[in-house]
């Protein structure tokens, strides 16, 4: 009896380890061919080529057998530097990129097996037209703004692309990129954008345009004055209630804006700016800034809500602002709250979340934008202004009631 227990012992034993060693058989050949195939398949026939700015478009006849994998490009993009392009056996077309010049590039052309035996090249040659950052370095403008400059350039081909700045900061020579001159990225057909924190004395600067693949274009070297900047003087302010502004929750005793300057950035409730939520239309709050100022730049720090979310309830999304110098105090406005005609209105701007996620979903990316206060640049060339008026035209929830932690101006 006992010798029957240990032979149903052992036969247990042996059965998990034939279970456990057949898998791990299975999962070794999992990914290997059914059939190895040592034959190379036939080349590539018929092959077109369409140049493109940068690029080439690459179409031809695949050969006719059953084991074709893919079909692979081999070229060089610079001279040393190999790029490997793949394109499957359900498609007779790829595009071949990434070249920097407008020379002539061979490109060796394989057919390749399920058992990555490839066959015999087939050499084409493609001759790029002018890629993409040698365009928009031919169209790149620079000009001086306050605090800094700005950066233009159009990109049709939609690249990738890179604005570098850098200054020589001693006279020299010595060419640096300092702190908060950051590149310019983007993919857009006009590439725009604004360096600040620049002093306001004439320093040399240079610009050069990057692709992704490395290719640096000449540089345009400019020499520059920015304008005089400075954060405008909040203990100037007050309030100026006009009749048609929005009604202001009763926070901790305060009825008017003042806590949309108090220069808490991050408040905990009730020191922040909040009106009812009961508005049916477009809400407006004023502030008088003291004297008349040219602006240049604004922020808007948003409320932290309940759950550690910004991108919800009255936080600013849509809105305009306004300027005026002597405001009619009646208030005339039309039908959907727009200011009358004592007022200009100053530009219309619109908070983008970076994520673009659902509402109450924030990223990491999302959270640091809105804590750092969202900023938008006023349009260059506008008249000085004492009073100003923010025109909520949509919070995150879709109605129009206002929370704003923190405003702050920039401007001479």
């Amino acid at each position: 009896m006992l010798y029957m227990k240990l032979s149903r012992c052992r036969y247990i034993v042996y059965l998990f380890m034939a279970i456990a060693f057949f898998p791990a058989c299975r999962q070794e050949n999992l990914n290997a061919p059914a059939v190895t195939d040592t034959n190379p398949p036939g080349v590539v026939s018929n092959v077109s080529v369409v140049n493109l700015n940068g690029k080439a478009t690459l179409t031809y006849t695949l050969p006719v057998n059953t084991d074709l994998e893919y079909v692979k490009a081999v070229y060089e993009t610079s001279p040393g530097v190999s790029v490997e392009v793949k394109a499957s056996r359900y498609t007779n077309t790829m595009t071949v990129d990434g070249f920097g010049d407008t020379l002539a590039h061979p490109v060796k052309l394989y057919a390749v097996n399920s058992s990555e035996v490839a066959s015999a090249a087939v050499t084409v040659t493609v001759t790029p037209l002018t890629p993409g950052y040698i365009l928009a370095r031919r169209s790149l403008q620079i000009a001086a703004t306050f605090g800094g400059f700005t950066v233009n350039c159009s990109n049709p081909v939609l690249d990738n692309l890179a604005v570098i700045p850098i200054v020589d900061t001693t006279g020299g020579g010595e060419w640096v990129q300092t702190v908060g001159m950051d590149n310019i990225y983007s993919a857009d057909t006009l590439i725009s954008g604004v360096i600040r924190n620049q002093p306001s004395i004439e320093r040399k600067y240079g610009f050069t345009v990057r692709d992704r693949w490395m290719h640096y274009s000449d540089t345009l070297f400019v020499t520059l004055t920015p304008w005089f900047e400075q954060q405008l003087d909040k203990s100037k302010w007050n309030t100026l209630v006009l009749p048609n502004d929005a009604t202001v929750l009763n926070n901790g005793g305060y009825t008017w804006p003042y806590y949309m300057w108090d220069g808490n950035f991050h408040p905990n409730w009730p020191d922040t700016y909040f009106t009812v939520e009961s508005a049916i239309e477009p809400q407006m709050v004023t502030v008088d800034l003291g004297a008349g100022h040219t602006f240049s730049r604004f922020q808007i720090n948003p409320y932290l809500e309940v759950g550690n979310y910004y991108y919800v309830r009255g936080n600013p999304k849509d809105f305009e602002i306004w300027g005026s110098n002597n405001p009619d105090m009646s208030d005339p406005v039309d039908a959907n709250n727009n200011p009358g005609a004592s007022w200009t209105k100053l530009g219309t701007f619109h908070v983008i979340k970076p994520s673009g996620s659902p509402y109450q979903t924030e990223t990491a990316d999302d959270q640091a934008a809105a804590y750092n206060g969202w900023q938008f640049d006023f349009p260059a060339g506008i008249p000085s202004y004492r009073y100003i008026r923010f025109r909520q035209l949509s919070n995150w929830q879709g109605t129009y009631f206002i929370c704003i932690s923190e405003l702050t101006l920039w401007g001479n």
